[in-house]
């Protein structure tokens, strides 16, 4: 009766911490979608150009612009938003814009 006890138990804690590994290996903690703003030193051939005032639409390409070389998580409520500026810049063509007389090349990232 010990020996199917003790046997029982160590069945337990084998399948508890395959478990555990199973949800290690998966979780992701980067995932999601990121944004990028990098700076260019000489203008493009073609670009869109943006005020400050019309990125209010878009906080996260804001930020970006606001913060060149670096990779900005947005939030899950504002991937639609994200999603929404991209396919503006894609249907002209374009991941160049202009915003206040300074060009930037607009990275989008989503890592699922």
């Amino acid at each position: 009766m010990k020996s199917r006890t003790t046997a029982l138990m160590i069945i337990s804690f084998a399948v508890l911490a395959l478990l555990l590994v199973f949800f290690l290996v998966i979780y992701q903690p980067g995932a999601g979608m990121y944004i990028r703003a990098d700076k260019l030193q000489h203008p493009p051939e073609e670009y869109m150009e943006f005020s400050l005032a019309d990125l209010d639409r878009y906080p996260y390409v804001k930020e970006a612009v606001m913060n060149p070389g670096k990779n900005i998580k947005v939030p899950s409520d504002y991937h639609e938003s994200v999603s929404e500026f991209g396919e503006i810049t894609s249907n002209n063509g374009t991941n160049y814009i202009k915003v206040n007389n300074e060009y930037y090349d607009i990275h989008y990232e989503s890592a699922d």
